[in-house]
């Protein structure tokens, strides 16, 4: 072989390896759902959204609050809203209450990325007023485990971690 030979050859074998090099790189990376930056400020976002939207409820549109319950919610929770639905509807229509919740704290204390499961810690400042009623806020901790769905992050499961009224 000629030197000119030799030389084309090393420069095709070259970037041949540049290129599978980039490669690997490229297949190593994290996918975007299971990159461990992106993936915790998408849980702690949906986690918030979703524990606001359990803990609202609304006796004029109890079928909207209902509706939103089950959007935030996956698995037994879920099934569990879903089964007691007619019950849940009817007690809150007849009962007049209103209950806006919000999120004042929360932070992650679980995440896997890769498995799509979380556990948020937060607390809850919920503002509840019946017919005839003064209004009352709680204020509690809440633990919920978070699963990744086609649909963002859902809540599982929730444990109440204190509770009290002011």
């Amino acid at each position: 072989m000629s030197g000119r030979s030799i030389g084309w050859w090393a420069a095709t074998v070259g970037g041949l390896l540049a290129c599978a090099a980039a490669v690997g790189w490229w297949a190593a990376r994290p996918a975007p759902d299971t990159d461990p930056a992106r993936a915790r400020a998408a849980a702690l976002a949906d986690g918030r959204a979703d524990l606001t939207a359990l803990s609202s409820a609304d006796g004029a549109a109890a079928g909207s609050s209902l509706h939103s319950w089950l959007a935030a919610t996956t698995g037994s929770l879920h099934d569990g809203l879903q089964r007691g639905s007619s019950g849940s509807l009817a007690s809150l229509t007849g009962s007049g209450t209103e209950a806006v919740g919000s999120v004042t704290a929360a932070a992650l204390s679980a995440l896997d990325p890769r498995g799509g499961t979380a556990t948020l810690l937060a607390t809850l400042s919920v503002q509840v007023s019946a017919v005839g009623t003064t209004a009352q806020t709680q204020q509690r901790g809440i633990q919920a485990q978070l699963v990744r769905t086609g649909a963002g992050w859902k809540v599982s499961a929730l444990t109440t971690i204190s509770g009290g009224t002011s």
